[in-house]
């Protein structure tokens, strides 16, 4: 079982990007930077990379100067025991729950207007497919960063207890001289390619935590190679997704809140 598909997708920054450019925040420079960083060049339709922020734009253009309703993009992330939050059965539900990275949801004017963006990532390029989301969205992510960061922290506990207790350690192969070298180079491979200034901290700081608790993971059942601890560890990926949500939309309604303010 791949292990990174379900504690991390790049769709995480790729969301916190373009919400920043939205809301006039960073230039048009920087998400293109970001974006290739992210996934390479980029295909849209017949088009590319400037086609498709030019159609995110005209998407969420009326809800710049709209009332706050929510975020004008949420990142919907699924795995086992977690379904996307889009309506069940749909296409676009289907197609973000067989992506590896999830969907990035663009909302309508209308609350049963709404778009999910969903990339296929090559090995050097990426494809994003654009589909309309049929159906009133359901309820998503309503933690906020503080709720989401007692959920990382009892899973970390619960993280460390599980590893500690399988005496993980006699099983490391002999090329990992050092597990923590390994959780911080995989730290440092989740942050790109970082945030953009204008993040708040809150999330930045959420993020951070669950990049921390997604490395723990990584390195104990993919590297190390020990899955005899899945069953335990599985159950604590969606506190990873989760707060990677609760990240995302916090610094959109943010974004929003300095934008209107």
């Amino acid at each position: 079982m791949e292990i990174r598909a379900h504690v991390y997708s790049p769709l995480q920054n790729t969301a916190v990007w373009l919400g920043a450019w939205l809301y006039d925040l960073v230039p048009t420079e920087d998400v293109i930077d970001a974006f290739v960083d992210l996934g390479g060049p980029h295909t849209f339709g017949s088009g590319g990379l400037l086609d498709l922020l030019r159609t995110i734009k005209e998407i969420t253009s009326e809800l710049i100067d709209a009332p706050f309703r929510g975020p004008i993009i949420s990142l919907s992330l699924s795995g086992p025991g977690q379904a996307p939050a889009l309506p069940a059965g749909s296409r676009a539900a289907r197609l973000a729950a067989a992506s590896k990275e999830g969907a990035l949801v663009l909302g309508g004017v209308d609350k049963h207007d709404a778009w999910a963006l969903i990339p296929t990532r090559g090995e050097d390029a990426t494809d994003w497919q654009l589909v309309e989301v049929e159906g009133p969205l359901p309820v998503g992510v309503v933690l906020s960063p503080g709720e989401a960061d007692q959920l990382l922290s009892k899973a970390t506990e619960q993280e460390a207890m599980i590893i500690e207790s399988s005496g993980y350690a006699s099983l490391a192969p002999n090329s990992l001289k050092n597990p923590r070298l390994t959780v911080g180079m995989l730290s440092d491979f989740y942050d790109t390619p970082g945030l953009p200034y204008a993040v708040p901290p809150r999330s930045a700081k959420l993020f951070a935590r669950a990049d921390r608790v997604a490395a723990i993971a990584e390195t104990v059942q993919d590297i190390i190679g020990d899955h005899s601890l899945d069953p335990q560890l599985i159950s604590l990926w969606s506190h990873i997704r989760t707060a990677r949500m609760a990240g995302t939309n916090y610094a959109l309604a943010e974004f929003a809140r300095a934008y209107n303010s």
